[in-house]
């Protein structure tokens, strides 16, 4: 499952991106140059709600939800 995380003001994305992997993430994506504050983290299948509430709750973490887009296809 694919989740979707906003990066904290001031917080560098590799920071982010090395709690996103030590919290299980398979892989880490971002952040693209029109989004420099995104990150696309893929866990595997699990609780989607839990997983996006411990995301949520790491620290430089602004926001996450899942990828509905992914989610869907």
């Amino acid at each position: 499952m694919r989740i979707v995380v906003g990066i904290a003001v001031g917080r560098e994305p590799a920071s982010v991106a090395e709690a996103l992997r030590r919290k299980g993430a398979r892989s880490v994506q971002g952040p693209a140059p029109s989004l420099p504050d995104v990150l696309v983290a893929e866990f595997p299948e699990g609780d989607l709600e839990s997983t996006v509430k411990s995301v949520a709750a790491l620290p430089g973490v602004r926001y996450a939800e899942p990828d509905e887009l992914q989610s869907i296809l």
